[in-house]
């Protein structure tokens, strides 16, 4: 079995073979990701997220989701995987959406693929009302896009739900998210594999638009 990062065979009932089981990567490219579990709350909504965004991290992420690497679907999950079925058990999984842009670019899902490895109940009820692209915006830019989120016409929601996205950056697609769910009485969490490093701190903090406060 070789890395689906870099190619390098692993060894067979060897220790990390033991340890590690069937994980995609192996343990030189694991170990570079940077796991650090982050917790914190996004406008009064726990969010939880596994890694700390990287170099390692994003050369995985761009791989997936911009080369249409759909070998690498389950590689974001693997070493959480016991842990996220847990912590969500009763949830539905809300996936952020994608432009149509994108979507058609890729040819897939690439957070719904992320997440089938879970088992759990996925749905795609949002749709961005336009195009725009979050790379290369400035954070006031990004957080302006919040209004191109929506719920689908007909959208009934469970009553326990986890938005789900790959990473969480400036929040903007999140807070988006929770402003197309105003009115919502149902449960919300929030989980991103990964968190800008902004958001790691020492402690757990509460994220307001204004301040950050020490729980």
């Amino acid at each position: 079995m070789r890395c689906l990062m870099c190619e390098k065979e692993m060894g067979k009932g060897g220790l990390r073979d033991i340890l590690f089981g069937d994980d995609p990567l192996c343990i030189d490219c694991r170990r570079m990701w940077k796991n650090r579990p982050v917790k914190f709350y996004l406008d009064d909504v726990e969010l939880n997220a596994s890694y700390v965004y990287n170099e390692a991290f994003s050369g995985c992420l761009i791989q997936y989701k911009e080369l249409a690497d759909e070998a690498l679907k389950d590689v974001f999950l693997f070493e959480k995987l016991k842990w996220f079925r847990r912590k969500y058990r009763g949830y539905a999984l809300v996936m952020m959406p994608s432009t149509q842009q994108k979507i058609q670019a890729r040819g897939f899902s690439h957070l719904k693929e992320m997440f089938a490895c879970t088992k759990m109940e996925i749905i795609e009820p949002f749709e961005k009302t336009a195009d725009t692209v979050q790379k290369g915006k400035s954070r006031r830019q990004r957080l302006e896009m919040m209004s191109e989120i929506r719920l689908k016409e007909g959208i009934v929601l469970p009553e326990k739900i986890v938005l789900c996205d790959d990473t969480v950056t400036t929040g903007s697609t999140l807070r988006g998210a929770l402003h197309a769910l105003k009115g919502y009485s149902g449960k919300i969490q929030i989980y991103t594999v990964s968190a800008n490093r902004r958001w790691y701190r020492p402690h757990s903090l509460h994220f307001t638009d204004r301040k950050a406060i020490i729980l």
